[in-house]
């Protein structure tokens, strides 16, 4: 009996259930493509365009600060930043090595497993550390509680572990990974590396050409052949026979068919992780990027595709503190526009009152002014434009 299908039995669905969820997570969670070639995170990471996507998600998050907050609604303050949030494990790592973790976690694993070390007087996380999902395996007791069981150590209760799923599938407790779903896409890019770099250095293609300007028979041929091999081979100056004309080949990698297949291959790896990541990585997709869009580039990325990361990272901080209390990593890090831009969205923010001076100056991390608390109104007149407030220079 599979561990899926002892899985489904524990969790109450009957051997008919069970039979129908294996062969679906058989499938999906299937670690070798129809190319032979192995894939697991660690091989997977060995092509390019999966670990550079990775690290691209890992230290757009891990860069990014992190605000806490209390109340709801527009009635929100911001908080210092608490203990937990500005070293996780206790280890003094720091929370961007713990948030780098938990999205590698996601994104190669597509479980995020948050473990509570301790708590404190009230009962809330006090350290907390990411497990590695490959490490750990949910088990149901008879009461039908959960369990993870690490590969060595106790039991650890469900109730100290937050568990995040990336793709969750029903009946099924831990979620998918992206890598494993898609294997056979990157398992196709890895063979193809392999086959190019195997078709160059064994020699898969002719070097050279020898032309003759009159007919050979077979065995003229084969000996003009092999006495030029001995005569390359010795790196001596080459004596042609008359009529005999050597003319090299000079493969261009854009003109291998392989290659092509290959850079599609790495724009679709990128795409496992979403939309964005192969053009913000550089990769042929057919489209341009340029200074203009590039703003824009970044507001999709991060609506389409690296919000799906970020997100469970705030909702596992947020878990740590009290109610009414929530995290956010600051999305307006990716989202940093060129000065113009900036001080237009300032002039607008002024105008309809809803910034304060000392709220933009704090975005350009430039120290507050005495007077900055209160907006400062830009009010226009029929024949002038002035701003007023108490305090404000005139």
């Amino acid at each position: 009996m599979s561990v899926w299908t002892r899985m489904a039995s524990w969790l109450g669905y009957g051997q008919q259930r069970a039979a129908q969820i294996d062969p679906l997570v058989a499938a999906l969670t299937q670690r070798y493509a129809g190319y032979g070639m192995p894939v697991s995170p660690e091989s997977a990471a060995r092509k390019v365009a999966v670990g550079s996507t990775i690290r691209l998600i890992t230290n757009t998050g891990r860069t990014m600060p992190v605000h806490a907050y209390r109340g709801t609604g527009g009635a929100t303050e911001e908080l210092p930043t608490p203990a937990i949030l500005e070293d996780p494990d206790g280890t003094g790592r720091g929370i961007d090595d713990f948030i780098a973790q938990a999205l590698w976690s996601l994104a190669a694993r597509g479980n995020l497993m948050v473990h509570v070390l301790t708590v404190n007087g009230s009962g809330r996380p006090e350290t907390i550390e990411v497990l590695n999902p490959d490490l750990v395996h949910p088990e149901v007791d008879g009461d039908g509680a959960l369990w993870w069981k690490p590969m060595s150590g106790p039991r650890i209760p469900g109730r100290r572990v937050k568990h995040v799923r990336l793709f969750p599938v029903p009946g099924v407790v831990m979620g998918l990974s992206p890598i494993e779903q898609h294997a056979a896409t990157i398992g196709a890019g890895i063979a193809a590396e392999k086959f190019g770099s195997d078709f160059f250095d064994a020699g898969g293609h002719p070097t050279a050409l020898l032309k003759s300007a009159a007919p050979l028979s077979q065995s003229q041929s084969d000996r003009v052949k092999s006495k030029f091999r001995i005569a390359a081979a010795s790196r001596e100056p080459v004596l042609l026979p008359d009529g005999i004309e050597y003319e090299q080949i000079q493969v261009k990698p854009n003109e291998s068919q392989f290659l092509d297949a290959q850079e599609y291959s790495s724009a679709e790896c990128c795409r496992i992780f979403g939309p964005g990541f192969a053009e913000a990585l550089g990769y042929e997709t057919g489209g341009t990027y340029t200074y203009t869009n590039a703003v824009d580039s970044d507001v999709k990325l991060l609506k389409y595709s690296l919000d799906a990361y970020l997100t469970p990272i705030d909702r596992v901080l947020t878990w740590c503190l009290p109610k009414l209390h929530y995290v956010k990593l600051g999305r307006e890090s990716l989202l940093r526009m060129n000065p113009l831009d900036r001080f237009r969205l300032y002039e607008i923010g002024s105008r309809i009152g809803i910034d304060t001076p000392n709220d933009q100056l704090a975005l350009e991390d430039r120290p507050p002014v005495p007077w900055g608390d209160k907006p400062y109104v830009v009010k226009k007149t029929s024949d002038t434009t002035s701003s007023s407030q108490n305090g404000a220079p005139q």
